[in-house]
């Protein structure tokens, strides 16, 4: 019997439940003419809110780090292999600190200062970066009276309100518009990102901040190397000048005794010395030169590769929707929202009621 019940009462519910979408759908289809008009009012305004607004300008530049890190190891890697340790581990802590290094470069307050003080080509124009961004922002008003001048900037006399000015700038870059990540934890690829309203000032900028630190992590990288690279190369220089000046000491000694008396054995002193310091002059410049060699080639081991793999092209990539993707959502929030607002007004008065 109450097997019977129960199934009784779920068919009455289930019929309930049809009466009740039936009666929803015909409720929905008397006020047709309600709903078209306002899904067309918010279509119209999803278009002209989607077309009419600046959208905001997506300049990316993506490269891979290699300062050959893994090979400068190889005798580690061998070593450690032999121990039953693995080195691999080792060789990816260490690239992980160089991205690390470089990422915190770009977000440093120097870097971006130097890129906002640089200079780009725009229209057949060399103007500073930082112009470009005060009239993008709309800044250059408040700015000009505050007493900022840019030809100030361009004769490289900054005042201490330009600079806490261009201070507040930067602040502002790195944290509304400076992207730098790295996309995956295993590789030593990087992205750098700039976005702006501004399709020509988020393609400049991006391409200066990444000239200006991936020339400087390349100076810095290599400063110590270098300077004992070039060290080495003037002190071989200056031996070979040493060696060229004895030889030539040599040649006239040995010029000037053409005849050696081999039982004048003072005769022959002169000689002797002169030879004794070509020699001696030899032996130094050639390991000299094996040092010289040495040193370029841990100067080029040192060298960090940064190869660009893609960088910022025009047309930049924005937020503007495609015209489909617009017509798409602006018909489904349009109908989704009439239909919400007409069951919310009709469920409000039968409650009333």
């Amino acid at each position: 019997m109450s097997t019977e019940n129960n199934y009784s009462n779920d068919k009455i519910s289930l019929s309930f439940l049809i009466s009740g979408l039936k009666e929803w759908f015909s409720f929905l289809i008397a006020k047709k003419n309600f709903i078209v008009l306002v899904t067309s009012s918010i279509l119209f305004f999803t278009i002209s809110f989607n077309y009419l607004l600046n959208p905001v300008h997506y300049a990316r530049t993506t490269f891979v780090l290699d300062n050959d890190s893994t090979s400068s190891m190889g005798d580690l890697s061998s070593l450690a292999s032999l121990a039953g340790i693995n080195a691999s581990s080792f060789i990816e802590a260490s690239s992980l600190f160089q991205i690390d290094n470089i990422q915190e470069l770009y977000r440093s307050n120097s870097m971006i200062k130097k890129t906002l003080l640089s200079k780009s080509k725009i229209d057949n124009k060399d103007i500073l970066i930082i112009e470009r961004f005060i009239e993008a922002e709309n800044l250059k008003k408040k700015w000009t009276s505050l007493g900022f001048n840019v030809n100030d900037l361009h004769s490289n006399k900054i005042s201490r309100v330009q600079d806490s000015l261009i201070k507040g700038l930067v602040k502002l870059i790195k944290k509304e518009y400076l992207l730098v990540d790295k996309p995956s934890r295993k590789t030593t690829i990087l992205e750098i990102g700039f976005d702006h309203k501004d399709e020509v000032l988020a393609k400049i900028f991006n391409e200066n901040l990444v000239k200006i630190v991936n020339q400087f992590y390349h100076k810095t990288k290599t400063l110590k190397t270098g300077s004992n690279l070039n060290i080495l190369q003037r002190q071989s220089d200056s031996v070979k000048i040493v060696l060229d000046s004895s030889i030539m000491i040599l040649a006239e000694t040995d010029q000037n005794i053409p005849n050696p008396n081999p039982l004048s054995k003072v005769n022959l002193v002169p000689y002797q010395k002169a030879m004794i310091d070509v020699q001696a002059n030899s032996a130094i410049y050639q390991e000299l030169l094996k040092q010289l060699e040495l040193a370029k080639v841990t100067h080029r081991n040192n060298m960090p590769l940064i190869q660009v793999i893609d960088k910022p092209s025009y047309p930049l990539e924005n937020s503007r929707w495609k015209l489909f993707k617009t017509l798409i959502y602006g018909l489904i929030f349009g109908f989704s929202f009439s239909v919400f607002s007409l069951s919310f007004k009709r469920s409000v008065e039968s409650l009333s009621l």
